[in-house]
């Protein structure tokens, strides 16, 4: 029994692993094509005009606060708008993209 849990078990755990890199790829080009709305007022660069920087964050915490601010749990007009209209898959695209970007730039 053990031996037919491994057999299934692992080889599908891999093919998880390799679908998931493969789903960030796509969301990775698909939040790059989503971003132009983003970089209006966040630079790509990183740097820190006086909006916040948007790049090098960790998905799950720029998804957690895109879906703060759609939800309005974050007061900010503009955020709120933006968000108002992106569903899970927009966000996690977004965030693999902007975290693809690398760290902050000074």
């Amino acid at each position: 029994m053990i031996e037919m849990f491994v057999r299934i078990f692992v080889p599908a755990s891999v093919v998880l692993v390799l679908v998931q890199a493969a789903a960030i790829a796509d969301d990775t080009e698909y939040g790059e094509y989503l971003s132009a709305e983003c970089v209006t007022c966040h630079q790509l660069s990183g740097a820190d005009d006086g909006i916040p920087p948007i790049t090098g964050w960790d998905i799950a915490s720029f998804v957690a606060v895109l879906k703060s601010y759609k939800q309005k749990e974050r007061d900010n007009p503009a955020m709120q708008l933006v968000t108002s209209n992106l569903g899970d898959e927009e966000m996690n695209a977004l965030a693999a993209y902007f975290a693809s970007q690398g760290p902050v730039t000074k």
